[in-house]
């Protein structure tokens, strides 16, 4: 979907999505809203919002309520190349189903390599795992976001996840001055698998990130600033 000339002569002050937006205003504002109507309001008022997803398990969901707002809004995937094989065959059958417009990312040292040199995937919490999570996944991922240059990343976070994202929102700020948009923040993941039953979804329950190790962990793009 193309936009019109005249946004590009825009200043920061008239945009919604910019890092002095009034952020607790829209919280607010769609504190009880459904993740549709956030999403709805966010693609029309974004000049390049773009997705980010894992594939991880009731990700589909997610995926599956932007694109029916915006289905070629552009979705980010990084392949760190440690995924199980579930989990790409689940991805081809996602981006079939959904027509995604997927942009994939990938390290500049695979997995294969990765490992030759390194012994594998690190112990958690060592300076070793630091350099092992920003180059599979925070290196491309930056480099996405310097590629495409969106003002707003769409993200399929809830508050229920772990503690860091309890004490998030639907609207942050995020980094490469982006406005971070979680329509699904305020749901339940019962919520969510009843979406996805709901839609008939195809759902991946064999998922590992390796830069994570632990459900309740972050792997560090929520962390950036």
């Amino acid at each position: 979907m193309g936009f019109s000339a005249g946004l590009s002569t825009q200043t920061p002050l008239s945009r919604t999505f910019h890092h002095g937006a009034d952020l607790d205003a829209l919280n607010q504002r769609f504190n009880t809203s459904k993740p549709s109507e956030i999403i709805q309001f966010t693609v029309a008022e974004a000049e390049n919002p773009v997705v980010f997803t894992n594939f991880r398990p009731l990700a589909v969901a997610f995926l599956h309520l932007v694109t029916q707002a915006r289905p070629d809004i552009p979705v980010i995937w990084v392949d760190h190349g440690y995924n199980t094989p579930e989990t790409y065959r689940h991805i081809e059958k996602v981006i079939k189903l959904l027509d995604l417009n997927l942009h994939t990312y990938s390290p500049k040292m695979s997995a294969a390599h990765y490992n030759a040199v390194y012994g594998g995937i690190p112990p958690l919490d060592t300076p070793e795992h630091d350099f092992f999570s920003r180059t599979v996944k925070l290196e491309p991922f930056n480099r996405a976001m310097q590629e495409l240059k969106p003002d707003v990343w769409l993200n399929g976070i809830r508050h229920d996840q772990n503690a860091h994202r309890k004490g998030l929102d639907v609207f942050t700020k995020g980094n490469h001055g982006t406005i971070r948009v979680a329509p699904m923040f305020h749901l339940k993941e019962i919520d969510v698998e009843e979406y996805v039953y709901e839609n008939d979804l195809p759902d991946n329950d064999v998922y590992f990130d390796p830069t994570k190790g632990e459900e309740h962990r972050e792997c560090g793009l929520l962390l950036q600033k």
